[in-house]
């Protein structure tokens, strides 16, 4: 549970100290800063909103940016805040897009641009619901690890939207920092409210073979996989990391994960929802 609110818009102060860490894109802009603020988190995307988070996790409080619209704050919180802030309440989250496979969820990690969201629609169109499309929240029942919907959307680029959906998806208020199209769940994209069993878990590739290939992981392979995918708010926080290894080495041990990868065209989309549906089903 999160207490989530929305401040009045202010400008973007200057913060005393430095960031103890950074979201940094590849041409060197920066994303997000976080910093410590008394007992809470600062996290600062710039130009859009701060957003302060109490040390559990359980509480957060948006401050707009001058002139950031309401969507755009709603998708920062969606997307960004509430993995993160779950992070410090000891549930893990992973950067995955999760849809429903033989009678169970399987799960596509990966950083962002290797298709997760992509895959994710194509079965969402095809007969398949989808769960989350970029923050998988886990929740452990038992011996068995339950993934948990999230929020009924799916961000895609231009070219996605044009390919899979064309003009049947109902397409969510634009956010004035991703040119990326947020499809809505509806009668054209299906969308499920259900926790589900977590039954399997593919890590995108991008080497881009001739054929659809699936190659189990190793131990240590696997529990790294997990690992490089998770939300994490504070990675300086030596407890939270002891605590965030043993969950995902008992995630890694319970959840089958391998490799997945495929030519990135859109013409072999079927081709790769056969071979999961086949390699999944095997599982069972």
């Amino acid at each position: 549970m999160i207490h989530y609110s929305v401040a009045p818009a202010r400008a973007q102060a200057a913060i005393a100290g430095s960031p103890f860490h950074q979201y940094v894109f590849d041409d060197g802009s920066i994303w997000t800063e976080f910093y410590r603020v008394g007992t809470n988190y600062l996290l600062r995307f710039p130009d859009l909103a701060d957003f302060v988070v109490s040390a559990d996790g359980e509480i957060v409080t948006a401050y707009p940016a001058d002139d950031t619209d309401d969507a755009t704050v709603e998708h920062l919180y969606i997307n960004q805040l509430v993995p993160l802030a779950l992070s410090r309440q000891g549930k893990p989250a992973f950067h995955a897009s999760v849809v429903t496979v033989s009678g169970g969820a399987v799960a596509f990690l990966g950083k962002t641009g290797m298709g997760k969201s992509t895959l994710a629609a194509s079965f969402a169109l095809d007969d398949a619901r989808f769960l989350t499309d970029d923050a998988l929240i886990i929740e452990e029942r038992g011996s068995t690890s339950i993934a948990l919907p999230s929020s009924a959307s799916l961000r895609l680029w231009d070219d996605s939207v044009a390919a899979l959906v064309g003009d049947d998806g109902e397409l969510a208020g634009a956010v004035n920092y991703s040119s990326k199209a947020r499809l809505l769940a509806g009668d054209a994209l299906a969308y499920s409210t259900e926790p589900t069993e977590l039954i399997a878990a593919y890590v995108l590739d991008r080497n881009e073979p001739g054929t659809v290939s699936i190659n189990a992981l190793s131990g240590s392979s696997r529990h790294m996989a997990w690992v490089e995918n998770s939300f994490l708010l504070d990675i300086q926080d030596k407890d939270l990391l002891a605590r965030h290894f043993d969950w995902t080495h008992r995630i890694s041990s319970r959840v089958p994960t391998f490799s997945l990868d495929y030519r990135r065209d859109y013409g072999i989309l079927p081709e790769v929802r056969q071979a999961i549906r086949e390699h999944a089903g095997s599982l069972l």
